[in-house]
């Protein structure tokens, strides 16, 4: 599935770093994103954005911890109306379960599988790697930090896990989990006692949550049956390499004969060469996060005949180099 994330989260990151003391306008300038797309809070956009926003503040506040202090004041309203079928579920069990089923609506950068196992339950995070820090702290942060608003009990897990090395004083990470927080692990998850499921949430209202499932359920299938713009950037994402991919590669893969494919994407104003560099644009932002990657293996990846190409296309998305970029997103990352 294509990375989105929904434009209430969006914009409840924005609020925080606001209120941190950055300039909205000038956020919003910097991750290429019109206001105009943020009217509506239920409305996915591309994810780059977001991740864009969190290196933002990262860089111009010099905090490594943007995201797991963005997941520490989590409240409900960010998830649009998923937040509020959790808020009024009767238990954290049930809460967690739905959060499994439809988070990908409000953030499909990666998601949390809820597992049962002999001695402890754990939400577990899969999703494409690399996956930015900041995206995962955030996460776990804002799922503790929902649990322990709605059931109203102070509870922490048994221990947490992140696959990424610690972005700041590990103790700011252990005084908030409440437990001992490991580096460097082979997954990312958060581990509870299994009778925490049974805590009982505060707004607590079965037709409520009834109702609003079924709303949200009818949504997820929308989303499930994508138009052929989100198959071809979504089939892209998956393919891009060396050589690079053709309209007749898209064509056969989606099943459909070429000019017909051609003409749906006229009807959309946008066309295979459009689809095929924006899919390149997002990979390359999401590539350059991982220090691991040359600008060279990142054009061969994203099906550049020569890295000139790439250098070129980068700078007209951005307006500056690729490496330029990712010493701009890096500077301020590493903790003192």
């Amino acid at each position: 599935m294509h990375a989105t994330v929904a434009v209430s989260l969006v914009s409840a990151l924005l609020d925080h770093l606001e209120n941190a003391g950055l300039e909205r306008a000038a956020l919003l300038h910097a991750c290429g994103l019109e206001p105009a797309a943020l009217v509506l809070p239920q409305r996915c956009i591309d994810a780059a954005y977001y991740e864009q926003l969190l290196w933002a503040g990262i860089a111009r506040l010099h905090n490594p911890l943007i995201g797991l202090e963005f997941g520490m004041d989590a409240q409900p309203g960010r998830w649009g109306r998923l937040g509020f079928l959790l808020r009024h579920c009767a238990t954290l069990g049930e809460a967690l379960a739905y959060q499994a089923r439809f988070a990908h609506l409000v953030n499909a950068i990666g998601e949390g599988r809820f597992v049962e196992r002999t001695d402890d339950v754990a939400i577990e995070w899969h999703g494409p790697r690399p996956v930015m820090p900041a995206v995962l702290e955030e996460a776990f942060a804002a799922w503790l930090n929902f649990a322990r608003w709605a059931s109203g009990h102070d509870a922490s897990p048994l221990r947490v896990e992140f696959e990424h090395r610690a972005q700041g004083d590990p103790a700011i990470y252990r005084h908030f989990f409440g437990c001992d927080v490991h580096f460097g692990c082979s997954a990312s998850r958060i581990c509870f006692d299994a009778a925490l499921l049974a805590l009982p949430l505060r707004g607590a209202d079965a037709q409520l949550t009834a109702y609003m499932s079924a709303e949200i359920d009818q949504s997820a299938r929308r989303v499930a049956s994508q138009d052929i713009v989100d198959q071809l950037q979504n089939w892209l994402l998956a393919s891009l390499g060396m050589p690079a991919p053709t309209l007749a590669d898209a064509a056969a893969a989606l099943q459909i004969n070429e000019r017909t494919l051609q003409q749906r994407l006229n009807s959309r104003d946008t066309s295979f060469r459009k689809s095929l560099d924006a899919a390149r644009h997002t990979l390359a932002l999401r590539y350059l996060g991982d220090a691991g990657l040359s600008v060279g293996d990142i054009s061969h990846r994203l099906g550049f005949s020569e890295q000139s190409a790439f250098q070129r296309a980068f700078k007209r998305w951005t307006a500056t180099t690729p490496l330029a970029w990712r010493r701009q997103r890096y500077r301020h990352s590493d903790p003192a």
